[in-house]
């Protein structure tokens, strides 16, 4: 209300259409309530591969054992083939299980990031590997120091590991494998997925192998979860340790791709905001 020089009183009002708003407002209530809504699933799904699935699982595998240990001579040759069949497919069952529940607890995992010196982190990943290092007699090199970062310790500990072992599974049957790990910073502009993330530098650290390679028409199928590019009864896994290493990157706000060359090798490398 405004009173002008001559005592006239004028009403101003100002009308505005919030409709847009109000949607996008409304919008991103609902995604937060999926979001919650899925996250309660996550939990009830931990709960249930924890405890609920493999209690029977493992009953299964310890009447299986007595068999095996009692009667198992006994069985006529049909008998036998089938029932080592059962006892490769609980095996398989548990594996599936357990790596399930290591994705959904990296995709659920509370995100406490420390300063960390990933030189440490790679040691204790090829101490965890010692034993298969040591049996394919593989040799890992290291281009310089890798850098000390804000991250979350054991999830890198996780990727450093499960990369390690990927190279180490595929590697070909007559050459001793070789792993060569670089690493090097990078602008955001130097990568297009990266570009309008808040970071604009990046570390980028790749290892390399000397391994059977793959189709690169496959490059990012293989962080799809479940997704195998070979036979099973040819190379053991269920097909989530990309998947859970595509995870990890991500929880860290950076971004994971593969490159290769049948029977020359493969390339995965994985930036990390610096």
């Amino acid at each position: 209300m405004i009173t002008d020089n001559y005592g006239k009183t004028f009403i101003i009002g100002v009308n505005a259409d919030i409709t847009e708003q109000y949607n996008k407002d409304k919008m991103i209530e609902d995604k937060i309530a999926d979001l919650e809504k899925s996250n309660k699933e996550l939990s009830a799904f931990n709960h249930i591969a924890s405890h609920d699935l493999q209690e029977p699982l493992r009953k299964v595998q310890i009447f299986i054992s007595r068999i095996r240990e009692r009667n198992f001579d006994t069985f006529p040759e049909n008998v036998k083939e089938y029932f080592s069949g059962i006892e490769r497919a609980t095996t398989r069952m548990q594996m599936f299980i357990e790596d399930l529940l290591l994705y959904s607890r990296a995709s659920n995992v509370e995100k406490i990031f420390e300063l960390t010196d990933l030189n440490v982190i790679l040691e204790n990943a090829k101490q965890e590997l010692s034993q298969r290092i040591e049996e394919k007699n593989v040799r890992i090199v290291t281009s310089g120091y890798l850098p000390t970062l804000n991250v979350i310790p054991f999830q890198i500990q996780q990727l450093f590991t499960n990369l390690l072992s990927n190279s180490i599974k595929y590697s070909k049957p007559d050459i001793s494998p070789m792993i060569s790990i670089n690493t090097r910073m990078i602008s955001s502009k130097a990568l297009p997925v990266l570009m309008g993330n808040h970071k604009s530098r990046y570390y980028k650290i790749s290892l390399s192998d000397n391994g059977i390679g793959f189709d690169p028409q496959y490059a990012e199928d293989i962080f799809k979860l479940f997704y195998r590019l070979h036979n099973k009864t040819d190379y053991s896994g269920t097909g989530v340790g990309l998947a859970i290493c595509k995870v990890i990157v991500e929880n860290h706000k950076g971004f994971i791709k593969a490159e290769s060359i049948p029977n020359v090798g493969t390339t995965i490398s994985f930036y990390l905001p610096a």
